[in-house]
This record gives structure tokens, C-alpha cells and sequence, in this order.
């Protein structure tokens, strides 16, 4: 019944390459006894460069109602232990944990005041995760909700072409308070308690190699994707006194172009590449052990 936004174009928009149904985060998404792999789908940086709010979000199937939707079914997608691991991520900025369901084509076909979000708040007592309040919303309520988190509305925002949900779509394009920034993935050591890494996926669609790829190639514009990333390490540094490794992973769509066939890894710090790496391509959409091997001694022997 439930799950995980995928990319789709927005409403009304076009792109100059298909959106790919490829998910790299796939290729790094384990549960193993020492390592949690997490998304952070969005989080708030307020006027003050402050995390101000962790979210976290999730889809009814088409095929389903949302009124038939049960909020325990959350657990269904996301397990117990992921859902503490994104309550520590959040607890590291004294941030609250917003997990939001609504239906996938949302909000296309509702009015913006009807409450049609699930807004779920949990309880971590005893080792467990448990579901403490739901509110329903409307998207003009989530929107308020952004705006008091951050502090600001924006006087432009940039037009969304295509997102991994309506609803980010809708704010981008119809009002001054988009979705927050998300996070790719994030690497958590369970035996050491410590955030790994932070990794930044970047999709390349062009039949020209991945080597050429790099951060700045495309204007300045390259670097300030990262400024909020920055602010985030910061905030890490701060509250917990180190500070997670920050990867940037261009990797290539086409399974047969050989300018594809390998990914690269840049080691970000304070708008500087520090060291690169290239690896061959995994499989599309599964779980990549030699990758993922990869990147954490990557890290670890940096």
C-alpha cells in the first residue's frame, strides 16, 4: 500500500532527458548488524544556518485509498531501526523527527486547504518506535510549516522540472516555501554510534564520461547545491564534535554506454575536492556489497 516517492516530472514541465527509474541509493541500502543506510528527504536550514527540522516522506499507492491507509503501516516500509536512526540524525540538531504520507498524485485533484497529509509524530521509549500523534494537513498547512521552521520565505524560488514527489513540485512552482534540501544517503555505524558519511548522488544523462564530471562544471551554481551540506557538517561539528565525511557520486544512466561503466567519488570539504576515486558500476536497483565495501574504507583511509 505504501511507498517510496519516486522521480516523475512535474506538472506541466518538460525535460531534456527521460527521468531515469534507476536508484542509486539502492546500490548502498543495507541493515546489516554494523551499518544503517538511510535517506534524509528533506531538512530545514533556518535564517541562522540551523537544522531546524528533519522530514521524511512516504506515498499511498495509486491502487489504494488513503483512507484506508493505518499509520502502523509505516513500519511496513520503514523499519523500527531506520526510524531510530532518523531520530538520532535529528536529535544531533535538538530537530523533530516529521514524517508525512499522503496519496501519489497528491496534491493534483484536492483543493490545497483539504487535509488530506497524514503528519505522524513517534515515541522511542524501551529500544522502540512507536506512533505517539497523527495530525492530518493540508499542503497549505505543510507550507506554513516550512516557513515557521525556516524562518523565511524566499523572493524566487527556482522552478522544479521534475521531483520525487507532486507535492515538492507544488510548493516549487506555486509558492515561495519549497520543500527543504534532502540528503541521498547516510552512512550510520552501529557498533561505533557515529554518522559515517553524507553522500551526494549526481545523476549524469550525457554519453560523455563520468571522468570528466566534476563539481563546478556547470557554474558556480555546482558549489552552492553544497552550502546548506556545509552548514549541516557545521551543525555536526558543533553538537558532536566531529564531522562526517561528505561524498559526491556521479554515476551515468545508460547500462550501454561505456563512458558509463564506471562512478566516481569526490571527498567534499569546504568547497574543495580533497580526493577521488573511480569504481566500476554496479548493477542498477540492488545492493551493491563490493560498492559499498568501496566507499566505506573510501572514508575511512581519508
Amino acid at each position: 500500500m505504501l511507498i517510496n516517492p519516486l522521480s516523475r516530472l512535474c506538472e506541466g514541465k518538460s525535460t531534456k532527458h527521460p527521468i531515469t527509474l534507476y536508484q542509486p541509493f539502492l546500490w548502498l541500502k543495507t541493515n546489516s548488524e554494523q551499518y544503517t543506510v538511510i535517506s534524509i528527504d528533506g531538512f530545514v536550514i533556518n535564517k541562522n544556518h540551523r537544522v531546524n527540522g528533519i522530514f521524511k516522506k512516504v506515498e499511498i499507492a495509486e491502487n489504494s485509498t488513503a483512507e484506508a491507509f493505518e499509520p502502523e503501516q509505516v513500519f511496513e516500509l520503514i523499519s523500527t531501526n531506520e526510524f531510530h536512526v532518523l531520530k538520532k540524525f535529528a536529535d544531533i540538531f535538538d530537530s523533530n523527527l516529521h514524517t508525512f504520507v499522503w496519496p501519489k498524485d497528491y496534491p493534483a485533484g484536492y483543493n490545497p486547504s483539504d487535509k488530506v497529509i497524514h503528519s505522524i509524530r513517534f515515541s522511542f521509549d524501551n529500544n522502540d518506535a512507536k506512533i505517539s500523534s497523527v495530525k492530518m494537513v493540508s499542503i497549505n498547512d505543510l507550507e506554513q510549516g516550512i516557513q515557521m521552521l525556516r524562518g523565511h520565505s524566499f523572493k524566487n524560488v527556482k522552478p522544479l522540472l521534475s521531483a520525487s514527489s507532486n507535492v515538492e513540485c507544488y510548493l516549487a512552482n506555486n509558492t515561495t516555501n519549497p520543500w527543504p534540501g534532502d540528503l541521498d544517503a547516510v552512512i550510520f555505524d552501529n557498533l561505533e554510534q557515529r554518522f559515517t558519511a553524507l553522500i551526494e548522488f549526481k545523476t549524469h544523462n550525457l554519453s560523455t564520461p563520468i571522468e570528466e564530471e566534476h563539481i563546478g562544471k556547470y557554474g558556480d551554481q555546482d558549489w552552492r547545491r553544497f552550502s546548506v551540506l556545509f552548514d549541516l557538517i557545521d551543525n555536526f561539528q558543533e553538537k558532536v564534535y566531529y564531522r562526517p565525511k561528505l561524498l559526491f557520486i556521479v554515476w551515468g544512466t545508460n547500462p550501454d554506454s561505456p563512458h558509463h561503466q564506471n562512478i566516481k567519488i569526490d571527498l567534499v570539504e569546504k568547497n574543495k575536492v580533497v580526493k577521488t576515486v573511480l569504481l566500476p558500476r554496479p548493477a542498477y536497483n540492488v545492493f551493491s556489497e563490493g560498492l559499498f565495501k568501496a566507499v566505506v574504507e573510501f572514508v575511512k583511509g581519508s
